[in-house]
C-alpha cells in the first residue's frame, strides 16, 4: 500500500470516490447534479494553482483504494491574526481496503502538508465510522456550532 500525492490527471478517480462516499453517507448520488464533477475541479484546481490544497491517495496493486484531502482555510484568524487553519475533507477507504490503517495514513499525510505550509490548527468533520480514527490520532471535538440554512 502507498500513500501518495495525487496527480492532476487522477481527479476524475477522485471525483468517483468523492460520489462513492456520499452514496454510502447519506445516500445522496451526487451525479444528480449534472455539473457537480466540473465544479469540484474547477475548485481543487484553482486550489492548487495557489498551493492552498493537496489530495493524497493510496495505492494498491495499481489501484486507487483511498484518498483525503486538505485546504488552507482563509478567514479572521488566517488573516488578522497570521494563523493558518487548514480543513481535511474527503477522506475515504474503498470497503474492501478498510481497517487497515489506510485512512490513518491519509489523515497524518494531510496534516503534515498542513504542517508544512504553515498551518497551526487542522480541523474536518466526522462520520459517526470515522471518528475513532481521528480521536486517536489527537483531534478533539470543539464547541463549534452549525445553523443549516435553506435557499
Amino acid at each position: 500500500m502507498t500513500i501518495r500525492r495525487f496527480s492532476t490527471d487522477e481527479i476524475p478517480s477522485l471525483l468517483d470516490m468523492r460520489r462513492a462516499m456520499t452514496l454510502e453517507l447519506d445516500g445522496k448520488d451526487l451525479d444528480d447534479d449534472p455539473i457537480w464533477r466540473d465544479r469540484f475541479s474547477a475548485f481543487l484546481l484553482e486550489l492548487l494553482d495557489k498551493n492552498e490544497t493537496m489530495y493524497f491517495v493510496a495505492e494498491h496493486d495499481g489501484a486507487l483504494v483511498g484518498m483525503g484531502g486538505v485546504y488552507k482555510l482563509r478567514n479572521h484568524r488566517s488573516v488578522i491574526y497570521g494563523q493558518p487553519s487548514a480543513y481535511v475533507t474527503s477522506v475515504y477507504v474503498m470497503p474492501a481496503h478498510r481497517r487497515n490503517g489506510i485512512a490513518r495514513a491519509i489523515t497524518q499525510a494531510t496534516v503534515d502538508w498542513a504542517r508544512e505550509n504553515g498551518c497551526v490548527v487542522v480541523r474536518l468533520r466526522a462520520s459517526r465510522m470515522g471518528r475513532m480514527v481521528y480521536e486517536a490520532m489527537g483531534f478533539t471535538p470543539t464547541e463549534e456550532l452549525e445553523l443549516p440554512l435553506t435557499r
